[in-house]
């Protein structure tokens, strides 16, 4: 194995029905990068709802794989089972000062509408109570995102009626209980 195709060692691999959860590696980069450059996509998952260039998309995921080994739990990769194309990211994460452990998911704009994000954050949200043992997770979803509260209310999950501003817009809180 190449130290290109080395895959973050924290992460456990994950299969659902249609997809592979797995950690990070170099060649995610371009993928990932591409995805974040896409002014849709970004609107409400990076800090300034802008698309970001590649150095902060570099950022991010060397944050990913920190998060990892910090936490020991994190950002998946999400592929497909059957040409191991990148649809995006889902997962736990809980940076400093977050207000719970998050189960957040993105989605490339070629992979939305298909029931992905759904699929991968129920894998997710799985894995995080059987492996970290939270009491409940939470999603912070922005209220003009309605495809991520449609997966949100998919997964079981509800608001709770508090807000929080990861980015200086005010979010809503949403919660699945274990």
């Amino acid at each position: 194995m190449s130290a290109a195709s080395l895959v973050t060692s924290a992460a456990p691999v994950l299969e659902t029905e249609r997809l592979i959860l797995r950690g990070w590696c170099a060649e995610d980069f371009g993928p990932y990068s591409a995805m974040l450059a896409d002014p849709e996509t970004a609107r409400f998952i990076t800090r300034r709802g802008q698309p970001y260039r590649a150095a902060e998309a570099w950022a991010e995921l060397a944050f990913f794989v920190g998060h990892w080994q910090l936490r020991g739990f994190g950002m998946f990769v999400v592929e497909t089972r059957d040409t191991g194309s990148f649809l995006g990211r889902v997962g736990p994460i809980q940076p400093e000062g977050w207000p719970g452990i998050e189960i957040a998911w993105a989605v490339t704009p070629a992979a939305r509408g298909q029931g992905y994000a759904t699929e991968a954050a129920g894998a997710a949200a799985a894995w995080t109570f059987r492996a970290v043992r939270p009491k409940h997770l939470i999603s912070v979803i922005h209220p003009d995102n309605g495809a991520s509260q449609r997966v949100a209310m998919r997964l079981g999950e509800r608001r709770t009626g508090e807000t929080f501003a990861p980015f200086g817009e005010a979010c809503d809180i949403w919660r699945l209980d274990a």
